[in-house]
């Protein structure tokens, strides 16, 4: 190891000697003195700068950049007044809809486009008022349909200076309006009503159209006074008004005398069905009146027609009884 050291020392003045030599040749003064120092340590290698205009990271954090005013990303904004567990909108420098918020917003401009729905009026009770038919009639019936029960007509008379928000055509009105507002006109002196019922028994000997028509003009005959005018639901007359009445299509939902007519028909008939079903629940009469829903057709072929089914009337004037029945056995 001293031999090593020997040789390192020899070989390092040797270096020294020909570097003061080379100095001295070149006029370089020798008087400033040079100490030996030990080998040091080579500096790590600076890393490459980046190119000009691509800065990463680091570069933005050191000048203070804030990412978020670089890059959009979606924040969720939260309201004043607004409850945060329920979903908003998210923005991205401009508002943002959700679909559901999209959905409704249509669906808003195109109720806004529809024509809003007018109740029933005085209208047609006022041009015959101006026309001097000072007692004007509105007549309207229930049950032309159903397999089973009567069919009831109505007649109302209306004063002119009579307010009754609670009367619109039966149809649009929930069971529970009806009977409300059936109380409010029944409890009305100043309103004239009479209400005539044709049961079954009628309606198959002289068929429904007529049944019917037959109701419509007993029930005019059966008020207290006079009518000079009669407004009529539908698109017919009966043959006894043909001189003081009018059809009126879709009459319920225009004219008020005809939907107050409605609504006294409508839960007359209903009411008897009610009674009906207490004598024969097995057909459920209280619920679907006498229509031919399902479960009455089903009801009807499990028992059979009940004395209040019409017998011209599908499906039973097929069965053993209905007015088919005989007429194909023969």
């Amino acid at each position: 190891r001293h031999f090593l050291c020997m040789a390192c020392l020899s070989s390092r003045l040797t270096v020294f000697a020909s570097r003061l030599a080379f100095r001295r040749s070149l006029g370089v003064s020798s008087s400033r003195a040079f100490v030996l120092t030990a080998p040091t340590r080579a500096m790590p290698a600076k890393p490459k700068a980046a190119p000009k205009g691509q800065q990463g990271l680091g570069a933005f954090l050191q000048k203070g950049v804030r990412m978020v005013d670089h890059i959009k990303v979606d924040v969720p904004t939260k309201e004043e007044g607004k409850d945060s567990s329920k979903p908003n909108s998210r923005v991205t420098g401009r508002k943002r809809v959700t679909k559901t918020e999209a959905d409704l917003k249509k669906a808003s401009e195109k109720a806004a486009k529809k024509p809003k729905k007018v109740g029933p009026s005085r209208h047609h009770e006022r041009l015959m008022w101006d026309a001097g038919k000072q007692v004007v009639c509105g007549v309207d019936e229930a049950g032309r349909g159903p397999l089973a029960g009567p069919v009831v007509a109505a007649a109302c008379v209306f004063p002119e200076d009579l307010v009754m928000a609670s009367i619109n055509d039966s149809k649009q009105m929930t069971e529970e309006e009806r009977e409300e507002a059936f109380e409010e006109l029944m409890a009305n002196d100043a309103v004239l009503k009479s209400i005539c019922v044709v049961d079954h028994h009628r309606i198959d000997e002289i068929n429904i159209l007529e049944a019917t028509m037959e109701a419509m003009a007993s029930a005019v005959d059966g008020l207290s006074t006079h009518a000079d005018w009669v407004l009529i639901d539908g698109n017919r007359v009966p043959t006894p008004l043909t001189d003081r009445a009018e059809a009126v299509v879709k009459g319920d939902a225009k004219s008020v005398c005809i939907a107050a007519a409605s609504v006294l028909a409508k839960v007359t008939r209903d009411r008897m069905m009610i009674e009906i079903a207490k004598e024969h629940p097995e057909y459920g009469f209280d619920g679907h009146k006498g229509y031919g829903t399902k479960s009455h057709m089903a009801a009807i072929h499990k028992h059979g027609p009940s004395p209040y089914h019409r017998k011209t009337f599908a499906p039973v004037k097929y069965m053993p009884g209905g007015s088919a029945y005989a007429y194909g056995a023969s």
